[in-house]
C-alpha cells in the first residue's frame, strides 16, 4: 500500500464532514468519547462496504491505520503552529 498526499477534494470533503460533526457535537452535546464511539461504527460500516473481492481485512486496516496516524500528525502539528510564542 502506498501513500499518497491528498488531494485539494479530499481536504474540502474533510472540512465539510469536521464542520457537520462539531454541529451534531453541539446540537446533541456529545462527548469527545460519544463523538469517537460515532465515528468509529461510522468507519466499521465504511470498511464493511468496501468490494470484498478487492479489499481484505488487512488492506483496510493498514489505510486506516496510516491515515489515523497522518491525521495525528497534522492537527498537532497545527496545534503547535498556533501555539508558538504563546506564554
Amino acid at each position: 500500500m502506498s501513500v499518497r498526499i491528498a488531494k485539494p477534494e479530499h481536504e474540502i470533503a474533510y472540512q465539510e464532514l469536521a464542520a457537520f460533526l462539531k454541529r451534531q457535537t453541539d446540537k446533541y452535546n456529545l462527548s469527545s468519547e460519544e463523538l469517537l464511539a460515532v465515528a468509529s461504527n461510522m468507519l466499521g460500516k465504511i470498511i464493511a462496504l468496501q468490494d470484498q473481492r478487492t479489499m481484505t481485512k488487512d488492506r483496510a486496516l493498514k489505510i486506516v491505520c496510516a491515515n489515523l496516524e497522518m491525521g495525528n500528525q497534522h492537527l498537532i502539528g497545527e496545534l503547535v503552529g498556533k501555539s508558538e510564542g504563546e506564554a
